[in-house]
């Protein structure tokens, strides 16, 4: 199985590129992975083929005929036979909520804000495949896993669209520079960069590594759907009509009135500091368009504390999380570590640290835990189903 990692040229670091290259200017990586990630896949094609057929993902097909067509997933096998002679693209979106080593392979770009990571989508295509020139409004990681993808990029382009209503695909592109991409290599490309994929070879297969940039109406809109959750009924809240008279002209609305309402909801506003949990909340919600496959066995803490000995915690791929205040925010939820003492405060905060960014816990670093309130914790995660002992593959 894949344990792939980043190599870094000797030019450039985590920091350069932040520094010279995030959400600036496109840049060409040669063999950020070994060119050994084409006979050792995070995400194999029989895999794709077998996601493609169930509805656990978002897919689609984009294929030729006189123009380029959509078929949304599931996929059946009679419509994968139907379009072999074609030029055809399949894409899975969020594919690192459904596979162990996808997900592990996700998170190696964990370099970038952890919130931003948006999803990995994997595109399987045939020679000439591809689904035609277009645009992102975020930023990703275009990483050749198998056989060659030509890559054509146009900074300054016409934003019409062809009249096809399922794609947004440019009418009128033409590429200002191209890249023939080899298993290891990687594209980045900022929001906004017009470019077009086409396959090579007759297998070709891309990562897609999508990272958001928050969009501030919908955090708003998050936040304050959070707040009005937490709202009590509270006879302050209502408004006092016996301090209100009647006006003079029946089609008015009265300032007196206004003004009350206007103070009333102005009072119900949401505080700095709650705004701001809130906010954290809403970066770390669950997908709700994918299906969490995780489904652990009800067993007692005795028996998670002996299994937890002998193996590997791993992540829920669907799991988002991050940290604010000492407290672990998962989707949408926070987990309260303030009762713990200072050192046991130190040794959970480690340990779902590795567990976010490695996405697995060791069995050594399991098995240094003395305090039971700290496997407590554990065990609460494995009942949530945001942590197991299994592997995800299909």
């Amino acid at each position: 199985m894949n344990h792939s990692s980043i190599n870094w040229p000797n030019a450039l670091s985590e920091k350069i590129f932040r520094q010279k290259y995030w959400q600036q200017k496109p840049f060409l990586v040669r063999n950020f992975f070994s060119k050994n990630i084409a006979k050792n896949l995070p995400i194999t094609q029989s895999q794709i083929l077998r996601l493609s057929q169930t509805d656990f993902v978002p897919t689609k097909c984009v294929y030729e005929g006189k123009a380029l067509h959509v078929k949304n997933g599931p996929l059946t096998p009679t419509f994968l036979k139907k379009i072999e002679s074609n030029h055809w693209t399949i894409l899975i979106d969020k594919i690192n909520t459904q596979l162990t080593y996808a997900d592990r392979f996700f998170h190696l770009f964990n370099f970038i804000d952890i919130f931003r990571l948006r999803d990995l989508m994997v595109s399987l295509s045939n020679k000439g495949g591809g689904v035609g020139p277009h645009f992102d409004s975020y930023d990703v990681f275009l990483v050749q896993a198998y056989g060659q993808k030509l890559w054509q990029l146009s900074y300054r382009f016409d934003h019409t669209f062809t009249n096809n209503p399922d794609l947004k695909i440019l009418k009128y592109f033409k590429p200002d520079e191209e890249f023939l991409l080899n298993p290891g290599d990687a594209l980045y490309l900022p929001p906004n960069v017009a470019h077009n994929g086409i396959a090579v070879q007759d297998t070709s297969i891309t990562y897609s590594i999508g990272l958001r940039t928050p969009n501030i109406l919908d955090l708003t809109d998050k936040v304050f759907f959070y707040h009005m959750e937490n709202i009590s009924f509270d006879p302050d809240s209502l408004l006092d009509h016996k301090k209100i008279k009647l006006s003079t002209d029946p089609m008015t609305f009265s300032d007196q009135l206004a003004n009350q309402i206007s103070s009333k909801i102005s009072n119900l506003f949401p505080k700095s500091e709650e705004i701001k949990k809130n906010l954290v909340k809403s970066i770390t919600e669950s997908d709700d368009e994918i299906l969490d496959r995780i489904e652990n066995n009800e067993i007692s803490f005795p028996d998670f504390r002996f299994l937890s000995a002998k193996n590997n915690l791993n992540i829920n791929p669907s799991m988002k999380a991050v940290f604010w205040k000492d407290n672990l925010f998962y989707n949408g939820e926070e987990l309260n570590l303030s009762t713990l003492s200072a050192k046991q405060h130190r040794i959970i905060k480690a340990l779902l640290e590795e567990l976010i960014t490695k996405r697995t816990i060791s069995v050594k670093s399991i098995s240094r835990i003395k305090s039971p309130d700290i496997l407590e914790i554990l065990f609460f995660l494995y009942q949530q189903n945001l942590v197991t002992f299994k592997y995800l593959s299909i």
